[in-house]
C-alpha cells in the first residue's frame, strides 16, 4: 500500500510543510484527511483502490461543465478537495435542509446539469468504466435473492428471472444519460449565501442509466415539500422510465443485499415489496410494455 508522504508528493506537496490535523473517515476503500497547508485547510480523499473511479469522474464531469466541489489538484489516487468547513462558498448540508423547498429546487437544478451533458455524452460515447448498474442483474442472482430471504414460494423470482434480459434491453432502447446512483444529503453542499445552490458530491457510483432511476432516488430522500419543489423543476420523465425501473431497481437493491452478511436497513424496503405482491404487480407492468405475459 502506497503511504501517505508518497501521496502527498504525487500530488506536488512537500509532506514536510503539511499538517494532518484528523482523520475525517475510513472505509474499506477511502481514508479522508483534512490537512493544513500554509495556513489553509483542505481535505484529501485518498483511494486505496488503484483503479479507483471517482478522480476520473471529477474529470469527466468538469469537462462536460456539471458543477463540482472545487478541486486543487488530483492523481488517479487521490483528490485535494476544499474543506466545506472553512470554505466561505460552500457549506455541508445538514439533515433539516431536506425539508425546504428551495433545497429541492437547487438539488433538480443540479441534477439537470448532470442529465442533460450525460445525455450528450452517452450520444457521444461514455468512457468504459461507466456501467449500467442493472447490467448486474442476472436470473441467477435474483433466484439466489429469493432463497436468502426465504421466500423460494414466492412466484416473483421465477417471474423476473424468466423476463429480467428482456426488460433490461427494453431500458437500453430509451434515451440514457449520466446517473449519480446515491443520493443522500450527507452528499450534498449548499451555498453559504443566496440564492441557494447545490453541489452533490461522491461519485464513486457514478454510471449510465435513465434519467427517472435518479429522480426517483433523490426524492426517495427529499422531505415532502422539498420532494414536490424537485419534481416541478426538474420537470416531466418518459412514463416508460417509470414503469421499468420500479422492478429492476427493486430487483437490484434484493441482489446487492442478499449477497451481503446480513440484510442492509436500505433495503427493508425492497423486501417488503417482494413479500407483498408489489414487486410482482410491478414486474407485470413492466412486461406488458413488452407484448409478453
Amino acid at each position: 500500500m502506497v503511504d501517505l508522504e508518497s501521496v502527498l508528493r504525487d500530488l506536488g506537496l512537500n509532506p514536510r510543510e503539511v499538517r494532518v490535523l484528523a482523520v475525517i473517515s475510513r472505509s474499506a476503500g477511502t481514508r479522508l484527511y483534512r490537512l493544513r497547508i500554509e495556513g489553509k485547510t483542505y481535505v484529501l480523499k485518498r483511494f486505496l483502490d488503484e483503479d479507483a473511479r471517482e478522480p476520473r469522474a471529477y474529470d469527466l464531469l468538469r469537462d462536460l461543465g456539471v458543477p463540482t466541489l472545487p478541486v486543487h489538484d488530483s492523481t488517479l489516487s487521490a483528490l485535494l478537495l476544499e474543506d466545506l468547513d472553512a470554505s466561505p462558498t460552500w457549506r455541508l448540508a445538514h439533515e433539516r435542509d431536506v425539508a425546504h423547498r428551495e433545497l429541492g429546487r437547487a438539488v433538480a437544478e443540479w441534477y439537470q446539469f448532470l442529465h442533460i451533458a450525460g445525455k450528450g455524452l452517452v450520444k457521444r460515447g461514455p468512457p468504459d468504466w461507466l456501467r449500467w448498474e442493472w447490467d448486474d442483474l442476472t436470473p441467477e442472482g435474483i433466484l439466489r435473492a429469493g432463497k436468502v430471504l426465504a421466500m423460494e414460494e414466492n412466484p416473483v423470482w421465477e417471474y423476473a428471472a424468466r423476463h429480467v434480459e428482456a426488460l433490461r434491453a427494453r431500458a437500453r432502447e430509451l434515451p440514457t444519460t449520466l446517473n449519480y446512483n446515491d443520493f443522500h444529503w450527507t452528499n450534498l453542499a449548499l451555498s453559504r449565501q443566496p440564492p441557494l445552490r447545490a453541489i452533490v458530491f461522491d461519485y464513486h457510483l457514478l454510471g449510465i442509466g435513465l434519467a427517472w432511476s435518479d429522480v426517483r432516488n433523490v426524492t426517495h430522500s427529499l422531505g415532502p415539500a422539498a420532494r414536490e419543489a424537485f419534481l416541478d423543476a426538474y420537470g416531466p420523465t418518459r412514463p416508460e422510465e417509470r414503469i421499468l425501473d420500479e422492478p429492476l431497481s427493486v430487483l437490484h437493491a434484493l441482489q446487492v443485499a442478499t449477497a451481503r452478511p446480513t440484510i442492509p436497513r436500505w433495503a427493508v424496503e425492497s423486501v417488503n415489496r417482494a413479500r407483498s405482491g408489489a414487486l410482482l404487480a410491478a414486474l407485470e407492468r413492466a412486461v406488458a410494455l413488452l407484448g409478453g405475459s
